[in-house]
């Protein structure tokens, strides 16, 4: 089946009473630098435009690991209407720094320089045969940091942030679901941070 970019629906929408969804994300996010990302060998399923079926970074790079307690770290997305053009996706990534530590606000204010960056996520809700375990915000146009706040009487001192599609450079999708191969490939990947050698 080819892709359909009429707008026209083409399958069933469906219950899957196996699988009833679930709320929140595992606890460890990995945060990419868009720039390190491979476009080339990154690879979209042929009949899914929402299905990455590789994630792939230069040669060299790696992702790093933002450490999430509970539900610390969070995502969202939303549809953004345009008049004239197809709509497109506003993907959100909430995230939180526990330790102000002067080596951490040095990556956050890494952060704060203007880069764009990609999240992937594990989400409590994994599908059938754990399919749909891992999400990828960001993967097309990236997302910059929108907030960051620190207060030393609210949230035990910690950094709060957030990461966003900028406006007028939203995603042309909902986030990408990421399923290299199986759930166990993936989340080795994941784990090791996509590091490429």
């Amino acid at each position: 089946m080819a892709i359909d970019c009429t707008g026209e629906l083409t399958g069933d929408i469906l219950f899957d009473c196996l699988n009833a969804p679930v709320g929140g994300i595992e606890q460890n996010v990995v945060l990419i630098n868009k720039n390190d990302i491979d476009v080339v060998n990154t690879t979209t399923d042929a009949t899914n435009n929402i299905k990455l079926t590789n994630l792939q970074l230069k040669p060299g790079k790696t992702g790093y690991k933002l450490t999430g307690v509970k539900q610390s770290n969070g995502k969202s997305w939303e549809l953004v209407p345009k008049e004239n053009a197809p709509n497109k996706f506003k993907h959100t990534f909430k995230g939180v720094i526990f330790n102000p530590s002067a080596e951490n606000k040095q990556q956050a204010d890494y952060l704060a320089q203007g880069g764009s960056y990609i999240a992937v996520i594990e989400q409590k809700w994994k599908g059938a045969n754990n399919a749909d375990a891992f999400e990828v915000l960001g993967a097309v146009s990236g997302m910059e940091l929108s907030t960051m706040t620190n207060n030393s009487a609210e949230n035990d001192n910690m950094i709060v942030f957030e990461l966003s599609s900028a406006d007028g450079f939203e995603e042309p999708t909902m986030p990408k679901t990421l399923l290299d191969v199986s759930y166990t490939a993936t989340k080795t990947a994941f784990d090791n941070k996509f590091v490429q050698a």
